[in-house]
């Protein structure tokens, strides 16, 4: 009976330090990412909630073909097809002047005021709109073959030839990792 006591008190012990240890680095804010999510709320334009849409809902493509549920993956495909198109109508629409939110959009340096400019960024974003719009309509098609590989290559390569490559053109750098995250490969 004495040694069950003591192995319940050591564990008390271990659970309460691993507990405020626990608690001690997300109170730091190391690991809960507040440096990046400060970064990205001081840029947020209402734009980013339709992102999140779509980011959403390529997660739950990957997602559907990690289980081989191609019902879901076609599904899925069809929604980023038309909130990307959404996407477009939102950032220009269609017979009015670029809305003020642009100010705030985190696209850095551009001047709303520069009919120039707005036309450059307007048929840029619409390029990347096709890529996505055509590459999800491919995955929704692939995935009809029912063949896993090929239907993940299609979504990689959405990724890397739209989402990536838009990203890397208008968002602005993301902070460096932690140096501490660096060392540990995180």
């Amino acid at each position: 009976m004495r040694k069950k006591g003591k192995k319940r008190a050591i564990m008390v012990i271990v659970s309460f330090i691993a507990l405020i240890s626990v608690l001690g680095v997300f109170m730091g804010g190391i690991v809960s990412g507040k440096d990046i999510e400060k970064k990205h709320k001081a840029e947020y334009a209402p734009i980013r909630s339709l992102m999140f849409i779509i980011s959403s809902h390529t997660s739950n493509i990957l997602d559907a073909i990690m289980m081989g549920d191609y019902d879901s993956v076609k599904k899925e495909a069809d929604i980023v097809v038309e909130k990307s198109e959404s996407l477009l109508r939102s950032f220009f629409p269609e017979g009015e002047p670029v809305g003020k939110w642009m100010e705030g959009s985190g696209i850095s340096g551009l001047d709303q005021n520069n009919p120039k400019m707005v036309q450059a960024v307007k048929e840029d974003v619409e390029k990347y709109i096709l890529k996505i719009t055509s590459s999800a309509k491919k995955i929704a098609e692939i995935s009809t073959k029912q063949n896993i590989a090929e239907t993940y290559n299609s979504f990689d390569l959405m990724l890397r030839d739209a989402c990536f490559k838009c990203h890397e053109t208008y968002r602005s750098k993301w902070p460096e990792w932690p140096e501490w995250m660096q060392i540990g490969g995180g």
